[in-house]
């Protein structure tokens, strides 16, 4: 079995990330953080969770000799899990390919489509011959219930004719401390859309995975409603598709209204995705022309331990999930990039 690193001892790794990888039965052998305080402090939840902490080594900035360097010239290592602050990621994503380990990068890929256009080039023409394998870790791509709305998009409502979203919330640390917002790098983004480009990016893979359609053009007017959210905090924009469609979509973090609903209308039907009041579950609906109900369920998604399970068949297979390849990542982020910044015609590899 292949022993796995995690790169990052944040939020999300230990809510998500690390879960998964026991969930998997993954061989954990190191983590790494900024401070050798976080490091450990993911080892110690790792011993909660009934892992033995003894065969998990630390590595971190603030340690000399356990630096990630030491970590990634480690034989017993072949892959890593890097979830860090964005600016950092596609520098640390080198530093591993380069090293020989097979890579599952959390999104976006980069902070913007120059830096991870020259991400994928170097991977591309480096290491992909090589044998080592660079995957994204777009939970909604691998997500149950998106899965389920992209087969019945596929299968029940004849040719995609308009599709629609609107993903409302509301970031208030003075009425509701949200956890992510507590992040310092997302508190000052040093990257362009704050929040719209962290989360939104979810929301463009979703739109593009359950219609099976590339978006090739947007217009979009942003505003900055809540000043603690820079650059900017809502998004309203049209979509053109590659097949000639229209649609739109309304992203907003400082919306009183909660929203998550998705809209994908067919000739013959159309499939809906609404928001749940459990956490990670979603509502998907299958209507007939006439909008009569043909099917109702509400399904916990799991994207996270779908991704890490499938980044884990993939390096001990040597075939990786195409739903984790860089280009998509890539045209997710272009997309989200396109939308912060007025429109315009959506860059694509």
């Amino acid at each position: 079995m292949a022993g796995i690193a995690l790169l990052g001892a944040g939020l999300f790794v230990k809510e998500a990330h690390l879960p998964a990888l026991i969930e998997h039965k993954a061989n954990l052998r190191a983590v790494y953080s900024r401070s050798s305080a976080s490091a450990q402090s993911l080892v110690s939840l790792a011993k909660e969770l009934g892992v033995s902490p003894t065969t998990i080594a630390t590595y971190a900035d603030d340690d000399s000799q356990n630096s990630l360097s030491s970590l990634l010239i480690r034989p017993d290592i072949q892959a890593v899990i890097i979830a860090l602050p964005i600016t950092v990621q596609p520098a640390v994503v080198r530093q591993c390919l380069a090293a020989g380990k097979h890579v599952l990068c959390e999104k976006p890929l980069a902070a913007d489509i120059k830096i991870a256009a020259d991400l994928i080039h170097i991977y591309e023409t480096t290491y992909k011959n090589q044998g080592t394998m660079l995957a994204i870790a777009e939970q909604f791509r691998l997500d149950r219930a998106f899965t389920l709305a992209r087969t019945l998009a596929s299968t029940r409502i004849g040719k995609v004719t308009h599709v629609h979203a609107r993903v409302w919330s509301n970031i208030n640390p003075s009425e509701d401390p949200n956890r992510w917002f507590e992040t310092q790098w997302r508190k000052i983004p040093e990257y362009q859309g704050g929040f719209v480009l962290d989360a939104g990016v979810h929301f463009v893979a979703l739109i593009r995975y359950v219609s099976g359609l590339e978006i090739v053009e947007t217009a979009s007017l942003t505003t900055q409603v809540h000043d603690y959210l820079p650059p900017l905090d809502t998004v309203n924009a049209a979509l053109r598709f590659e097949n000639g469609v229209a649609g739109s979509v309304s992203i907003s973090f400082s919306s009183r209204k909660q929203v998550f609903e998705f809209s994908f209308v067919g000739e013959n039907g159309s499939v809906l995705i609404l928001g749940s009041k459990n956490d990670g579950e979603s509502i998907v609906v299958l209507e007939d022309v006439g909008g009569t109900v043909l099917s109702q369920v509400a399904i916990q998604g799991k994207g996270v331990s779908e991704e890490v399970g499938a980044f884990l068949e993939g390096v001990r297979n040597g075939q990786m999930d195409e739903r984790l390849d860089p280009r998509q990542a890539y045209a997710d982020l272009a997309v989200i990039q396109s939308l912060c910044e007025g429109g315009g015609l959506v860059s694509h590899l």
